[in-house]
């Protein structure tokens, strides 16, 4: 089985946070908030919303969800991540703003050669979401990683977070 998660993970007060109306939020171990993206969630934003341009086109972040993103990161910090395995091996990509800047990223990371994709690194011990959660401000303990610190492993599909 495997597992996909897109989310953006934010630090701050989310009652303060510059969201839309009505999308859950999900708090977090550490201050942080997780608003999980859905395809729902995403068609309701702007299609033609771009959140930075580095992103390539042919990967899972999506341009309106990102420009959602750096919208959110005008008063805090902000990570836009895409988790992807299949019995293991898998993608990562991530990308944040701390101001409305570009604070790390975008960032693609694959565990096998298969996966490469253009613009990732094959990181099998490092990846990209592991690292943005560290330009937030996450840091890994009790012999884990940053991904299960803040507890992203508790599900193992974004709608799990819904539930």
């Amino acid at each position: 089985m495997g597992t996909r998660i897109e989310a953006i993970i934010f630090d701050g007060d989310p009652e303060t946070a510059a969201l839309p109306e009505g999308l859950p939020t999900v708090p977090m171990p550490g201050g942080l908030t997780m608003l999980p993206v859905t395809a729902a969630m995403a068609s309701g934003l702007d299609p033609a919303a771009i959140g930075d341009a580095r992103i390539p086109g042919n990967w899972n972040l999506q341009q309106p969800v990102a420009a959602l993103a750096r919208v959110l990161s005008r008063d805090r910090r902000a990570l836009y991540l895409f988790s992807e395995t299949w019995a293991g091996p898998g993608i990562k990509e991530s990308i944040a703003w701390r101001a409305g800047q570009l604070l790390y990223g975008p960032s693609g990371t694959c565990d096998i050669e298969a996966d490469l994709e253009p613009g990732y690194d094959l990181a099998p011990a490092d990846d990209a979401v592991n690292a943005g959660l560290r330009a937030i401000g996450v840091h890994a303990t009790d012999g884990r990683d940053e991904y299960a610190t803040i507890g992203l492993d508790s599900h193992r599909m974004t709608e799990g977070w819904l539930k």
